[in-house]
């Protein structure tokens, strides 16, 4: 087994990217209203200093694009080359252009075949549309077939953000846990059991909802019988550490996680450089029981990516 440390949760913004969507969607995300700058240069500098091996890395916001297809096959194409050019540094989750399905097919063929990605990098909703809704079943069944890897990251939710705080903030975590819920109250999780889905920041609110999402599933018609065992649905899931290196969020995922699951992240350049290493200072002295550092580190990427 690979001992490289595998940062699953980083991303990047190519110019052309940030060019396209403009920077007032990635600054409103942002605590400080400021969207982080990003280079291949800046992304190595951070891993050296973090001892992090491998970034695979995504695109962060999704929003709904006038001529997606081409923008992201460009940024896909862009994480191929990145991959090429810095062997061993960097690998990808390449972005589908949904909610166009048939666009998105399309794509795995392409990034799957000729590319060779990792995985992809989905939303939590399209136009309020979560990823349980049958809408995306033909995406599921063909990535099920071909045993990939899902990577879901919060975007902006399908309503008016409170003023209570950033979107990144509270609506992301929630973003998250909404669209696992939608996922296995679907029966997607029981249906699609061979796409293994990464859900980010810990999973959001997902492991602290796990007994009152259970309770609710026992009482709605039908969803027993589309779910079967809801914790083994929740346990099939993958989660990260980015932004979550706490003992009161990691405890809690310990509880429903399973801990062949856990996987490093760092949210790079959204999480920056000062917050990455003190959070690694708390991830290497952690001591939870279900939480086992080395498997989180490397080992669980290594075995899920095939390195």
């Amino acid at each position: 087994m690979s001992k490289r440390k595998i940062d699953t949760h980083q991303h990047f913004l190519p110019k052309f990217y940030v060019d396209a969507v403009g920077l007032d969607l990635l600054n409103a995300a942002m605590p400080n209203g400021v969207a982080p700058t990003w280079s291949s240069e800046a992304a190595i500098a951070m891993m050296d200093e973090n001892g992090i091996d491998e970034g695979i890395l995504s695109i962060s916001s999704g929003p709904t694009l006038p001529d997606a297809t081409t923008l992201l096959r460009k940024c896909n194409d862009h994480a191929a080359d990145l991959r090429s050019r810095y062997a061993g540094r960097f690998g990808s989750f390449a972005s589908l252009p949904l909610p166009d399905i048939d666009a998105a097919l399309k794509e795995v063929s392409y990034c799957l075949d000729e590319l060779k990605v990792d995985g992809f990098i989905v939303f939590t909703n399209y136009n309020g549309l979560y990823l349980g809704d049958a809408h995306f079943a033909p995406l599921w069944e063909e990535l099920n077939r071909r045993r990939a890897v899902v990577f879901v990251h919060p975007n902006q939710p399908p309503h008016e953000v409170p003023s209570v705080a950033p979107a990144s903030v509270l609506e992301y975590p929630f973003e998250t846990t909404r669209t696992a819920a939608s996922l296995i109250i679907s029966g997607a999780m029981n249906r699609y059991q061979h796409v293994r889905f990464i859900l980010s920041h810990a999973g959001g609110t997902l492991p602290y909802l796990v007994p009152r999402i259970a309770l609710s599933i026992s009482m709605m018609p039908g969803a027993a019988e589309r779910v079967g065992d809801t914790l083994a649905a929740v346990r099939s899931f993958y989660f990260d550490t980015a932004l979550s290196a706490g003992n009161s969020s990691l405890s809690a995922l310990a509880q429903v996680a399973d801990p062949d699951h856990i996987l490093f992240g760092t949210d790079f350049p959204f999480a920056p450089t000062d917050a990455i290493r003190q959070f690694g200072k708390v991830l290497d002295d952690l001591r939870i029981a279900g939480i086992e550092m080395d498997k989180v580190y490397g080992e669980n990427a290594a075995r899920m990516l095939a390195r």
